[in-house]
């Protein structure tokens, strides 16, 4: 009865937030960045909520419980690392007069400036499709096994009900995801807080479950091989020291440059509410963090193995109908759903506003009107989402790890184009090509053939090509680099901001104008 009272709720919020954000949006730059106008709290709410998938509620502790303590260092140290990093990027990501609208934008805004289409815009919009299809991909597995384990629905059949919360919450555009995520991020923290209290409780304090992670040698699995004795409180676990150096750099270094969390950055209304917002942000996952660390490492004590047929990904929900009383059971689950669907419609609304925005409008010349754009955006996410939950049906991967490979992809591509981009003004177009292509194609191949450490491997070699372009080619114009490094820009950057801004609203009939511009 708990978890149909509380769940009926959360429903009927859902519904008033995309009621009154409907009534909210009325432009482009509502729908996408919510007009760059975004406070403080909603920016922690938000941001939190994105962050806090249901990776982290339910892979990480899963990876603790079957690896023990290093899965804090791939995955919590590492988040915690590149989350430091993202004010640097805040910083100078927010700075122009005029922001970008999406990642692929800025792409175009810092590198393409005068090409009338952006070649460059449109392959990295391509590549946030892919890279974001698969991550809600991964929402939707972990929203399945959770609302399979609410109604005894069979997973198969639950993981349609995404498409019910999808349309609550996301055809509102950015003011109704941003509510939502709010509403979220508090159901989150009071479920994985309460529980945690519980997991305390029932295995006797953390002196318990440390004392049971030095001695036992339980398997993962019921029927399974035992696990070597105090290898769960050993620095490396069941990882091997070049995985672990692997997940966590390409956690740590792949967050930042994530385009997600860069378009993240083109919402607040200003500069230091940008940084405010991941500063309070990472204040916040400290409360969600360390509850879900001591229910990882506590569930080996309540669950020595996990039954025949189950995943880690499993070990969660297992503890909170076994363990918790039915209304803190019931918040949890909630918030487990609430993180999965945060996380989802932030990366649904990004993977279609740049199928049109980045990729549509730099093939075809057609430009639609603002409410055709509105309900063209509202169909593609519901496409997207119903092309995901497609994938789900058989999940590929468990769900912390997932994450990393895409994070690690989304690393290896855009990591130097971001910070070199913001950072050093001589880096140019040819930089920014060299550094994507190489980048997500040695990374696809180095993980296609297992060599080890495929972030640095790629990385590495992106970077020898970054520079290698930019020095055998032209410095780049005035106009790519000045509203990220100076305060007051010149005319013709201005100019140049507001061409590119018109031919994204309008389509010009000058044909000449992006010939001559090169």
């Amino acid at each position: 009865m708990w978890y149909i009272i509380i769940f009926g709720f959360y429903v009927l919020f859902l519904i008033w937030t995309n009621v009154k954000s409907l009534k909210a949006v009325e432009s482009l730059d509502d729908f996408t960045t919510g007009g760059h106008r975004m406070g403080l709290l909603l920016g922690i709410g938000t941001t939190a909520a994105t962050w806090v998938s249901v990776a982290s509620v339910i892979g990480v502790p899963g990876y603790l419980y079957s690896s023990g303590v290093a899965a804090i260092i791939g995955w919590v140290a590492g988040w915690a690392f590149g989350g430091a990093l993202i004010p640097i990027v805040a910083y100078k990501i927010r700075r122009p007069e005029t922001p970008a609208r999406t990642f692929p934008e800025f792409i175009r805004f810092r590198f393409e400036p005068f090409m009338k289409k952006s070649s460059l815009q449109a392959i990295v919009g391509i590549l946030m499709l892919l890279g974001y299809l698969l991550l809600v991909n991964i929402q939707i597995i972990g929203f399945g096994i959770v609302f399979s384990t609410i109604t005894g629905i069979d997973y198969k059949i639950a993981i349609f009900a995404f498409l019910l919360f999808i349309l609550l919450t996301s055809f509102g555009g950015f003011w109704s995801v941003a509510a939502t995520d709010t509403l979220n991020t508090i159901l989150i923290m009071i479920g994985v807080i309460l529980t945690c209290g519980v997991v305390l409780s029932v295995t006797g304090g953390m002196d318990n479950i440390v004392e049971t992670l030095s001695t036992t040698t339980a398997p993962t699995y019921v029927g399974g091989p035992s696990l070597e004795e105090g290898i769960l409180l050993s620095p490396l676990g069941t990882f091997g020291l070049a995985t672990l150096f692997s997940i966590f750099i390409s956690n740590s270094l792949g967050t930042p440059s994530s385009p997600h969390w860069v378009a993240r950055m083109l919402a607040p209304k200003n500069i230091k509410v940008a940084i405010l917002q991941i500063m309070g942000t990472i204040v916040v996952l400290i409360f969600i963090m360390g509850p879900l660390i001591v229910i990882g490492l506590g569930s080996k004590v309540l669950i020595p193995s996990i039954p025949a047929g189950k995943t880690t990904d499993y070990i969660v929900p297992l503890i909170i109908q076994e363990y918790t009383p039915a209304i803190i059971g019931a918040i949890t689950l909630v918030a487990i759903c609430a993180a999965a669907i945060s996380t989802a419609n932030s990366m649904l609304l990004h993977c279609a506003t740049s199928l049109y925005y980045d990729v549509y409008l730099n093939i075809f010349p057609k430009r639609i009107s603002d409410k055709g754009f509105k309900n063209w955006l509202r169909a593609s996410i519901f496409g997207i989402a119903i092309i995901a939950v497609l994938l789900a049906i058989k999940p590929p991967w468990f769900l912390a790890m997932g994450f990393v490979y895409i994070y690690g992809g989304f690393g290896a591509a855009f990591f130097w184009v971001v910070f070199l981009g913001l950072y050093w003004k001589r880096m140019n177009r040819a930089g920014a090509y060299a550094g994507i292509i190489i980048g997500a194609v040695v990374y696809v191949i180095a993980k296609t053939i297992g060599l080890p450490l495929p972030f640095v491997i790629s990385v590495s070699t992106s970077l020898i090509g970054v520079l290698l372009a930019v020095y055998l080619t032209k410095k780049p114009p005035l106009e790519a680099y000045e509203p990220y490094f100076n305060a007051e820009i010149s005319d013709s950057t201005r100019k140049v901001f507001e061409d590119i801004r018109n031919d994204s609203d309008e389509e010009t009939d000058d044909p000449d104008y992006g010939e001559a511009a090169k």
